[in-house]
């Protein structure tokens, strides 16, 4: 366990998908480098994952309506704010998979660096709108892309950029590995220091409330942190699996973008859809 880090809040948000929540968590069991605590924050889900994070006494936030997932990032960040034994806070979809090494690499840049969020790198895929920059393919580009793109190879992947980042720096060369600053990054999984508060609206939120789900945290970036000079970072050494699109693309939440309406007509039709 690395004790020179403060510990951190990992706050997952889900809506259904139990299957991937499951896996997410299986992965994270498997972590021991750093002190952190799981939140799960459920936008009412109907396929049995609040009770299922109950019975395995996973720390819940269980909503009595459906409200999106901004407003889930939302509630993290209150909950963040208010509990000042964490340092940091890093917000994840349920669909990821996280290795061992990936959040040591994020915190070493957060606390090295005068950055307030810093993301890590998945797949192109996974890496949705900012594929060019946060995909490993495009960073790495001899590294395999069968490979990366294959989920049980996600621990392996990690591996494989701490072997090079190693080799960098027996050569003087690991300044090749340092954060680049970014003009946007994809809000899959991210991590943000206390620094963020200073960035909270008006109204208490952090982040848009009249966002559902899409490009909130690009609308965060270009109304917040660029103006301020303070441009997020990709952490070159931190890779994050992440299946994309599983809680959004199965009734067309994708195609909504963030019209409430269009969205609560879907959430009806999958809710009738579960019963």
């Amino acid at each position: 366990m690395d004790n020179r880090f403060k510990k951190t809040l990992l706050a997952i948000t889900t809506y259904n998908q139990l299957e991937y929540t499951k896996q997410c968590i299986g992965s994270i069991k498997k972590l021991d480098e750093v002190p952190f605590d799981i939140i799960i924050i459920d936008d009412c889900s109907s396929d049995g994952t609040v009770q299922w994070c109950k019975d395995n006494e996973i720390q819940i936030a269980d909503k009595h309506k459906p409200m999106g997932a901004v407003h889930s990032w939302n509630v993290a960040y209150k909950f963040f704010k208010h509990n000042k034994q964490y340092k940091y806070l890093i917000i994840s979809n349920n669909d990821v998979l996280i290795p061992q090494g990936a959040i040591l690499e994020l915190l070493k840049v957060a606390s090295r660096w005068p950055f307030s969020v810093v993301a890590p790198l998945s797949t192109t895929v996974g890496a949705g709108h900012n594929g060019n920059v946060q995909g490993i393919e495009k960073m790495y580009q001899n590294i395999n892309h069968d490979f990366v793109n294959d989920p049980r190879n996600y621990q392996a992947v990690q591996d494989q950029i701490l072997t090079i980042k190693r080799k960098m720096l027996k050569s003087n060369n690991v300044f090749m590995l340092d954060p680049c600053r970014v003009k946007m990054f994809n809000g899959f999984f991210f991590l943000m220091t206390r620094k963020v508060i200073d960035y909270e609206r008006e109204d208490g939120f952090l982040f848009d409330p009249e966002k559902i789900m899409y490009k909130c945290e690009d609308e965060f970036n270009w109304s917040k942190l660029i103006p301020h000079n303070d441009f997020p970072a990709v952490c070159k050494t931190s890779f994050i699996f992440h299946f994309k699109g599983m809680s959004t693309k199965k009734y067309g939440f994708s195609e909504v973008g963030n019209d409430k309406e269009k969205w609560k007509k879907l959430r009806e039709e999958s809710e009738n859809d579960q019963s």
